[in-house]
């Protein structure tokens, strides 16, 4: 376990902490010498109202941890990705998952993309979430509310698209829009435009808002260029005097390969930047098919009396490592007596030629020219809402789309085809008023049926084989799977029909191909009732689910990993109580338990099939969570401090092993007007998360392997060690989990001054993250690091300039990876800039 030794940290959470508070309780002293009537040029305060429940209350009043992110505030920190999000909220910290900013890690769990309400199919990696074409971002910490229902237990990303409502009035009444353009360092290109009109249908009134952006970039890193599209359609409509209509979509192609970023790791490549160098075992044969990768009889030896579970090939390019004794051991590690196969030969067959060390910059990764990423993703929406006296009837239709191929060199495959996803929710809004008394009522029902279809390819993935300051080599590269990979291959049986060999060349399989549909039937109720000061919110779900789920992949020698098709009927209930009271001094406590159930699934969203017999794909979670908000009566002062206790159990998406999840944490945020000129937002988290899962994959970092066995890491570089967790910790142990630091900081101070027809905008701040292990087994360790940001614009009605710069002072830095975590490290990003033009209209 982790000794925590961050006191300094510790200090100056309480330090800000206490210092916000202060500034609260001295709230109207402060307001009367400065900030009476201090206009929000930057956009930094919560808006009004939240939709974290779907009642209209204000942020403070929301019995939740929640920060929300208008437009403004993202044009003026210069946030573009779901990474940059992290510097605008508490509890959250984005390992790396290969490069790709497709989803937030919120409390130590990846959190779920919605839309509007609805959640979006998983994002493993596939493409980057845009974040520009919002017009507001919400940021739940905790189980979803019973409205949206079932989700991750570590929190969602809510993005509401830019439309034409406004907010003076119920459309924008003219043309509006403007055209972006932004130039960078490392051949940055993206230009975006957006435009809304008011228009008329008969006698009904109407908008409609056009985001569009494409990017077509170089970027920091060698031999990266990133390109992006995405277009984004607002329609709203009064069909009647008492019903409206949303309308829209949004559409995105994406070709971001994945780069996992350094390989090789050693506390002396994060320390000093020396990398070991020396070339991959020869492999490669005279084979013309795949001459320039190692196919699956290069990279493995095919036969029967490899078991089809491990895809009948002994791998000659890793050593699946079991718990040994006094008889079977041939390694340690951790003082674990281990019986790798193999072994000890097999050491001689990993070991790399004509080692040594070099120096490697951060540009350097893990990279090749043939890899490849393409996605596709739509999604589309259709609401009426009704007004029936003081009723409010919501009927939503929404649809998500995504088909997602990529391959990676270092032996993955992915191909997701035509997932889909649609929901229905039907929902009546209304109030009820006793003596003293305010209920607001949203109940409703749902019904969401999604179709998935998962395949990858990872047996004989390694990365430390390749030496990344050569670049990639024919024998460094695991063969992409095929959907026939016998085309050139036929496969021997003998007389009773069992599979003997290969004759031919075979490709590479698809050693999973999960296919899964979910149907689910919800029923919801919410009351937030008020007693003038105090709140009672109440909500509850009950969900029935149809599952039909089934592993279709076969081994290399044709013999099924499933066993047919395998359904289930489940229910669950979930629910959630909060209290609140609102002091007459603008301090708002409040208490929330929630226990909600989500579905455990593979990378994509989709049920594994081994989980359905037991009902294994249904796990619950549990919160409690107390807070303390602040908002002053002139909205110039905004706080929110919340302790919370979380527990779940889930099934990790790619190998499908059980962890059990424990989080605690404390979390702070602030937000203040300081005067007409000055403004400042803080965040500070302190958060430790533990987990116990004895069957998940664990990959050794092989210097750590090395040197616990007498040997250099050049000896093992050539091939992976691995095994479940328990063979290298032993069982039911509880270890911290890797790549997320205990204690995060970020504060920013923005500037607004009026000069001509226009005004300077600026910001600048840092985000510092505290020294963090790689992985659960503590190998590397990641140092501590503050990164700064800076920008400074000119803006009038008609245009705008804005320069950004991101890691203003350079610093180098590292992230851990969400997988392969004791392998391989992803390196920062240096110093960047760019500059936006803009055109408004």
């Amino acid at each position: 376990m982790r000794t925590h030794k961050l006191n300094k940290l510790s200090l100056a959470i309480a330090a800000i902490t206490a210092t916000s508070l202060a500034l609260s309780l001295n709230a109207q002293e402060i307001e009367k010498i400065s900030v009476v009537g201090v206009k929000d040029e930057n956009m930094i305060m919560p808006p009004e109202s939240s939709s974290t429940y779907g009642f209209d209350m204000s942020l403070v009043e929301t019995p939740r941890s929640v920060t929300e992110v208008s437009s403004d505030l993202i044009e003026a920190y210069g946030l573009r990705s779901v990474d940059d999000l992290v510097r605008m909220t508490p509890g959250a910290f984005t390992s790396s998952f290969f490069g790709i900013q497709g989803a937030m890690d919120i409390r130590g769990e990846s959190a779920d993309n919605y839309f509007r309400g609805f959640r979006r199919i998983a994002n493993p990696g596939a493409f980057k979430t845009n974040i520009r074409g919002a017009k507001q971002l919400e940021v739940m910490r905790g189980p979803v509310s019973p409205l949206y229902g079932t989700g991750s237990v570590g929190g969602q990303l809510n993005y509401s698209p830019k439309s034409a409502k406004s907010d003076a009035t119920k459309y924008i009444e003219e043309v509006t829009g403007k055209i972006d353009l932004t130039l960078g360092t490392y051949s940055q290109k993206i230009l975006a435009a957006e435009a809304g009109t008011p228009f008329k249908l008969g006698d009904k009134q109407g908008g409609i808002y056009v985001f569009a952006e494409a990017e077509n970039s170089g970027s920091y890193y060698n031999n990266y260029e990133p390109t992006n599209e995405m277009l984004q359609v607002a329609i709203d409509l009064d069909i009647t005097d008492s019903t409206t209509m949303e309308f829209g979509f949004q559409a995105q192609t994406s070709d971001s390969i994945q780069v996992p970023g350094w390989n090789r790791v050693t506390q002396d490549l994060i320390d000093n930047g020396t990398y070991i160098t020396g070339a991959a075992p020869v492999r490669n044969s005279d084979n013309t098919i795949g001459a320039d990768r190692l196919l699956p009889q290069e990279s493995g030896f095919i036969t029967s009396a490899a078991p089809y579970f491990i895809n009948s090939s002994f791998s000659s390019v890793g050593s699946f490592c079991s718990p040994g004794d006094a008889d079977t051991s041939n390694f340690v590690y951790n003082d674990m007596l281990l019986a790798c196969p193999g072994a000890p030969g097999f050491i001689d067959g990993y070991a790399l030629t004509d080692p040594g060390t070099t120096k490697i910059d951060h540009k350097t990764t893990f990279i090749d020219d043939i890899d490849f990423a393409d996605s596709t993703a739509f999604t589309a929406y259709l609401d009426f809402t009704t007004y029936i006296d003081d009723m409010v009837w919501k009927n939503q239709f929404y649809y998500d789309y995504m088909d997602h191929t990529k391959y990676q060199s270092w032996g993955f495959t992915a191909d997701y085809p035509g997932a889909t996803a649609a929901e229905f929710r039907s929902s009546l809004m209304f109030d009820t008023q006793g003596e003293n008394v305010l209920i607001q009522h949203i109940a409703g029902v749902s019904l969401r049926h999604e179709d998935l279809d998962l395949n990858h390819a990872f047996y004989d993935e390694t990365f430390d084989f390749r030496d990344i300051s050569v670049g990639p080599t024919a024998n460094d590269r695991i063969d992409w799977a095929v959907t026939d990979p016998y085309e050139d291959a036929t496969i021997l049986y003998d007389e009773d029909g069992n599979p003997t060999g290969i004759d031919g060349t075979v490709r590479r399989n698809y050693n999973e191909e999960q296919v899964s549909t979910v149907s689910n039937l919800g029923i919801f109720y919410l009351a937030d009732i008020s007693f003038e000061k105090l709140s009672v919110l109440v909500g509850a779900r009950y969900d029935y689910y149809d599952v039909e789920a089934e592993e279709e992949a076969v081994s290399l020698l044709g013999i099924p990993f499933g066993d047919g098709v395998h359904t289930d009927t489940e229910s669950a209930l979930s629910y959630n109580l909060s209290l609140s009271y609102a002091t007459e001094s603008g301090f708002v406590p409040y208490a929330t338990y929630a226990k909600a159930n989500s579905l455990t699934t593979n990378q994509l969203g989709g049920i594994i099939a081994s989980s359905v017999d037991g009902g294994d794909y249904l796990a619950d979670s549990d919160l409690i969570e107390l807070g303390l908000k602040y908002s002053n009566e002139e909205d110039t002062i905004y706080a929110a401090l919340s302790v919370y206790d979380q527990e779940k159990t889930d099934r990790i998406g790619q190998t499908q092993a059980l962890v059990a999840v424990s989080s605690t944490g404390i979390e702070f945020e602030a937000r203040a007007l300081l005067n007409e000129n000055f403004s400042v937002t803080a965040t500070a988290t302190h958060i430790e998360t533990t987990e116990v899962s004895d069957n998940a994959l664990a990959i050794i970092n092989g210097a750590d392997f090395a040197v616990q066995n007498g040997l250099e890491p050049y000896q093992v570089y050539g091939g992976r060690i691995g095994g479940n967790r328990s063979t290298f910790v032993g069982t039911g142990v509880e270890l911290d989990r890797g790549g997320l630091p205990d204690n995060t900081i970020s504060m920013y101070l923005n500037y607004v001054q009026p000069i001509g027809d226009g005004k300077i905008t600026a910001s600048t701040g840092f985000g510092w993250a505290d020294e963090t292990y790689t992985d659960v087994l503590e190998t590397i360790l990641l140092p501590s690091y503050m990164v700064w940001t800076a920008s400074m614009g000119y803006v009038t009605d008609s245009y705008e300039v804005l320069l950004s710069i991101n890691n203003l002072f350079d610093e180098e830095y590292y992230t851990s990876a969400d997988l392969f975590d004791s392998v391989v490290v992803k390196p920062s990003e240096g110093r960047t800039g760019s500059v936006m033009f803009s055109y408004k209209f």
